[in-house]
This record gives structure tokens, C-alpha cells and sequence, in this order.
């Protein structure tokens, strides 16, 4: 390998001279790429989190399929924004993060805020109950937003949606926080039951991916992620729509697809990913769906 890969970035540099194991385990770890949409996003909720504190404090529900980049802007949101500790012990500013549970009660919600915040309690214990300890809790923490994944499984609430809801917004109104809420397009009809946290919400959608100028880019960013001594051109018109179409539109298919090819070239010898790549990896790795289908 030569001492010097213009086509990658320093990590990945580095990780040319990793044992192959090592260098594998490197390609599928998870790397954030800053796109477009992901950075207005993440501008938004830094605005929140400066927003001053009163009694209708704005929200945000990001919305989009599965895989198409919800979780990798709440991680990147966590790890931009740190838990702080002051000099003297006390908390800075805090986020406080959930998962909706799959089929969610105001108890079970409150469950999940108190567990996010290390505290032990009985699972038993009355709603209201919970709801004030959950309060006091992150007021205590100084928590600045609360983020609440997987918005969709309100769905599921059957008549506690309205309870749960009523919850949070009497809770944030105490707290003076916002609320950033990502979740299905199910979300959206779930949230309609409830007019008031409508107007409380405003909607971002994260659009399917098109085979466009921010794909391309997008690809070539990631290119540089991957470490593979000869640079692969992925953004080039005889690559790109061969991996739009293996992957298609959705974010999170495209970085497992660009994952498994750089292993695929690794493992190969041919450290870079190309057309005849593309149609091994194609005929041997691709998860093929109908054919297990037919084959159960």
C-alpha cells in the first residue's frame, strides 16, 4: 500500500494498516456523514435548546420511514450535547432521552423517563405518582429537551393516548422544556388526536432518498470512510445508480450496502469497489427475500 491515500480521510487512513479483522470491524462501525436535511435539523435543535424558557415551549417531529436516518440525528444530537457537570457538582444542562414503549400507558411512559434518568421505583406505583417523580427528576437534572423516539407506538395506546398525551404536555408546560419526537408516518395520524400538542408540534419530514446531486454527495463523503487503499469513485454515473438500486431510498440501506461492499472488497484483495464488485457482491451477499420466501 502506498504511505499516502489522498481519497481518505485520516481515520480511515490510518485504518489501511489495521490487522484485516480490525480493519473490517472498522468499515461496519457506525460513522455520521452530515447531510443537507440532517444539519437543518440538528441547527433546529440547537435553536431549542436556546430557546428561552415559557409556558408553550415549540416542538419538533422528525418523520420518515424506518432506516432513513431518525436515530443517527437523535445520536448525533446525544453526542453534540454531553451531560454537564459543573465545578461545584451540580448539573449543567441535561437530555433527557425515551423510547416509546411498543404498546405505551401513561405508567409504562413515566417507567421509561424515571429508568432514563438511573432512578429505581416501583413499577406499580400510580401514574400521577410516577409523573411528579419523573418531573422532579429531570428538573433537578436541569434537563433542556426531552426526546422521545418511536412517536408511532402511540398508535397502539387505544384510549391511554389521550391520558399519555395530556401527560407530557402538562409536564413539559411544568418543566418549560421542548419536546423533539421522531417516529413513522404514523406518528402523524397518531398525533391528530390530539389537536392541542398539534399546534404545539411542527412537522420534518425526512424525505425518501432520489438518485439526486445530495445521493451523490453523499456517496463520495462516505467513500472516505471506508478504508480501502484505491479510491472507488462511488459517486460516478456507472456506480451511483447501481447502489441507489441495491439499496433504495432509504438512508440507512445505502450505509449497510457501502458497510458490507468495503468488507466484501477487503475480504476480495481488490481494495476498491467496482462495477465487477458490485455484481459478485450482488449475486452472493444481497439478502434475497423471494427466494427464502419460496424456499420456507
Amino acid at each position: 500500500m502506498t504511505s499516502v491515500q489522498d481519497h481518505l480521510r485520516p481515520e480511515a487512513r490510518a485504518a489501511l494498516e489495521l490487522p484485516q479483522p480490525e480493519r473490517i470491524a472498522f468499515c461496519r462501525a457506525d460513522r455520521w456523514v452530515g447531510y443537507t436535511r440532517a444539519e437543518q435539523i440538528l441547527r433546529q435543535v440547537d435553536d431549542l435548546l436556546l430557546y428561552p424558557r415559557s409556558l408553550r415551549m415549540p416542538c419538533l417531529l422528525i418523520v420518515g420511514r424506518s432506516n432513513n436516518g431518525k436515530s443517527s440525528i437523535v445520536e448525533q444530537v446525544l453526542r453534540r450535547h454531553p451531560y454537564i457537570v459543573k465545578d461545584d457538582g451540580t448539573p449543567g444542562f441535561s437530555i433527557s432521552w425515551i423510547a416509546l414503549p411498543a404498546t405505551p400507558t401513561e405508567s409504562n411512559f413515566w417507567s421509561e423517563v424515571l429508568w432514563s434518568r438511573n432512578i429505581s421505583h416501583r413499577v406499580q406505583e400510580r401514574p400521577d405518582a410516577k409523573r411528579l417523580a419523573a418531573i422532579d427528576a429531570m428538573r433537578f437534572a436541569n434537563t433542556r429537551l426531552l426526546i422521545i423516539d418511536e412517536m408511532n407506538h402511540l398508535a397502539n395506546a387505544g384510549k391511554e393516548a389521550g391520558k399519555l398525551l395530556a401527560g407530557i404536555k402538562n409536564a413539559t408546560s411544568a418543566l418549560r422544556i421542548p419536546i423533539v419526537a421522531t417516529g413513522t408516518q404514523t406518528a402523524i395520524h397518531a398525533m391528530r388526536s390530539e389537536p392541542q400538542m398539534m399546534t404545539r408540534f411542527e412537522p420534518i419530514v425526512l424525505d425518501r432518498w432520489t438518485l439526486n446531486t445530495e445521493y451523490l454527495r453523499f456517496l463520495a463523503s462516505y467513500e472516505q470512510l471506508l478504508p480501502l487503499a484505491e479510491p472507488s469513485q462511488l459517486a460516478s454515473r456507472e456506480l451511483a445508480p447501481l447502489i441507489y438500486g441495491m439499496a433504495g431510498d432509504v438512508i440507512g440501506g445505502t450505509v449497510d450496502v457501502l458497510k458490507e461492499l468495503a468488507v466484501f472488497a477487503i475480504e476480495s484483495g481488490v481494495e476498491r469497489i467496482d462495477i465487477s464488485l458490485l455484481t459478485k457482491f450482488k449475486k452472493t451477499r444481497l439478502p434475497d427475500w423471494e427466494d427464502a420466501a419460496r424456499r420456507a
